[in-house]
């Protein structure tokens, strides 16, 4: 019971925050490095499409109070990403950096289309999981031992 609390709780906290649960997988899991991947890559996943139609009600809403003035550094810095790079800049940044429901939330107000923002957001999680774990894997790296 308490391996699969775990493994729900680091789902749930791979589609809200994913750099902190493929962090924690990554120092403390006993479980083959493959499982993790799935673990993190699902719940991932699953807030993609939460938080893409979420967002897109979220912009529509705050979109008649225009508070989408972008007044931070970090959001600034968003902001050039978008304006250089588009969507897939947004995509390819927001598991590990932004997290996945600011990264959601932004793209639903730059695009429309629910499922390419959805296309390429879940692209960028598995790419993340694959390429965190896949190293971890590749060579046979454990983290909780190093630390």
């Amino acid at each position: 019971m308490n391996e699969v609390l775990e493994v729900i709780l680091m789902g749930l906290l791979a589609a809200v925050k994913f750099l902190f649960a493929a962090g924690g997988l990554l120092i403390r899991s006993s479980r083959p490095w493959y499982l993790d991947m799935i673990i993190v890559a699902v719940g991932g996943c699953v807030g993609v499409i939460v938080f893409t139609y979420l967002g897109a009600f979220i912009s529509r809403y705050f979109a008649r109070f225009h508070l989408f003035r972008i007044k931070f550094r970090t959001l600034r810095k968003v902001a050039r990403i978008m304006d250089s790079y588009g969507l897939i800049g947004i995509a390819i940044i927001s598991p590990m950096t932004i997290s996945i429901p600011v990264g959601c939330i932004l793209s639903a107000s730059f695009e429309h289309d629910k499922n390419r923002i959805m296309r390429l957001h879940i692209f960028s999680v598995l790419i993340w999981s694959v390429l965190l774990f896949g190293l971890k894997g590749i060579f046979n790296i454990n983290l909780g031992e190093k630390l």
